[in-house]
């Protein structure tokens, strides 16, 4: 068998904190964007890095989900 047919949880937890990190980073994101104290352009550009840490994130739950069989 090799390596990659005998995954375990623990190999999967740098990429489980990632998961929290990007959480994290998207609701300091979406607070930012809340307080309104920013340009619009500011506001729009926080918007959109908003939505691709929540992108991101689902791209890597399907990277989990698949290593995790």
């Amino acid at each position: 068998m090799e390596r990659g047919d005998e995954r375990n949880e623990s190999d999967l937890i740098p990429l489980q904190s990632a998961l929290t990190a990007m959480d994290e980073a998207a609701t300091s994101v979406r607070e930012e964007v809340d307080r309104d104290r920013l340009s619009e352009s500011s506001l729009s550009r926080l918007a959109t890095v908003e939505a691709e840490l929540r992108r991101s994130r689902v791209a890597l739950e399907k990277i989990i989900r698949e290593e995790s069989g």
